[in-house]
């Protein structure tokens, strides 16, 4: 009785059709979506508890950042438009173009939130808003270029034919974390940005 227990095959008890890296990924994003979280509960509690003013007469500057926020949501659906351009030939020229488009497109966002720190006029040093400010979009400047440096590795695999509709679970990664990426960013624009100031 005891070796038929051991070679019966073990049942797994939550079934899921999803693949391994697609469920790590999900569970990765949860724990990030904690993290971002944690930082959002700290600048309402400055904001809205403690009634917490932006340094000085400073205003954000939402009209300049609107353009960066629709350059993120664009790259958004060319990451996208990669994914649904795969074929079975294998050669990858759609998706590298695509990825290419959403790879410079999140390089100039990057390139404009670095052009807002050194003009924003207050430094995280000046008060607690300033140090949450900074926080909030380096942490998520820091995700940006986590994903700038998954789509260099997906067009690399694009241009060596890696990509089809059979083999694609790793370009489904990328797009995925990438609109991870977008969505935190739209939150947090609507929520650091477009906010009354006072």
């Amino acid at each position: 009785m005891a070796a038929a227990d051991v070679t019966a095959p073990k049942i797994q008890p939550y079934r899921t059709n999803l693949n391994v890296c697609v469920m790590g990924l999900i569970i990765f994003l949860v724990s990030e979506l904690a993290l971002f979280g944690a930082f959002f509960m700290y600048y309402a509690n400055l904001r809205l508890a403690r009634g917490v003013a932006w340094p000085g007469d400073f205003d954000i500057p939402a009209n300049n950042t609107s353009i960066n926020t629709l350059i993120l949501v664009v790259s958004s659906f060319t990451c996208e438009f990669a994914l649904l351009s795969l074929d079975k030939s294998g050669k990858g020229g759609r998706v590298f173009g695509w990825l290419f488009v959403t790879f410079a497109l999140g390089a100039v966002f990057l390139g404009l939130q670095v052009h807002e720190y050194m003009t924003v006029g207050f430094t995280p040093q000046t008060t607690s808003v300033g140090a949450i400010f900074f926080c909030l979009t380096g942490l998520h400047g820091l995700h940006v270029f986590i994903g700038l440096l998954l789509l260099g590795l997906g067009m690399v695999r694009a241009v060596r034919g890696r990509w089809s509709p059979d083999n694609h679970v790793g370009l489904l990664g990328i797009s995925v974390y990438w609109h991870f990426v977008d969505i935190v960013w739209v939150v947090l624009f609507t929520v650091v940005y477009c906010l009354p100031s006072s």
